[in-house]
């Protein structure tokens, strides 16, 4: 939906009746860090946030001026443009990432899983309607999802305890899950959980 000025609603905020003002991509990115520090531990402050921007292809995380700046930006594809819901799937999914950035590496099972089920729950919270439903279509993030759910069902503060540990995902082995109390967990999961995305 676009407004007057035939800008997409979630890119241009405007004052509602109430004297609040629209939701957007931005208000929307610092909605979600808050929540995710919220659920997960806090985030690299090391890093400055410059927000977020928009490109062709995939979106991802893009780092800037390091490692004498350390500043990072959130991309979007092109779909988040027009798409708000597109939109919030993909920055929901990037805000994950944002918790422990790594320059150059490969995020484990468990932080892949945990921000593509992060982006899910959050599309479904906010465009509940069919025609916005936005379906993850790789088998491979399905499956991290789905992982990470089985994890946060036999124990759902799991990632901020492992955290709490280690605060990175990729620094985490079966000691932080004993460490941080999760014995519980069964071997299988655990290794899936700490595979190399």
């Amino acid at each position: 939906m676009n407004n007057n000025h035939g800008i997409p609603d979630h890119l241009f905020t405007v004052q509602n009746s109430d004297n609040t003002y629209s939701w957007t991509l931005g208000t929307r990115m610092g909605q979600f860090i808050s929540e995710i520090e919220t659920l997960y531990g806090a985030r690299y402050t090391t890093w400055t946030l410059l927000g977020f921007e928009f490109k062709e292809g995939r979106p991802d995380i893009r780092f800037s001026g390091y490692p004498v700046r350390r500043q990072i930006i959130i991309r979007l594809g092109e779909k988040a443009f027009k798409s708000a819901s597109q939109a919030i799937y993909q920055l929901a999914h990037e805000c994950i990432h944002l918790l422990a950035p790594v320059v150059g590496g490969d995020a484990p099972v468990l932080e892949e899983g945990l921000a593509t089920m992060y982006s899910e729950d959050k599309v479904r919270a906010l465009y509940p309607s069919p025609q916005d439903a936005i379906r993850t279509r790789s088998q491979n993030y399905i499956d991290a999802a789905a992982r990470v759910r089985e994890l946060l069902q036999l124990e759902p503060d799991a990632i901020r305890k492992l955290r709490a540990v280690e605060p990175d995902f990729f620094r985490m082995t079966e000691h932080t899950f004993a460490d941080a109390g999760l014995d519980q967990i069964p071997q299988p999961l655990m290794a899936e959980l700490l595979r190399t995305f």
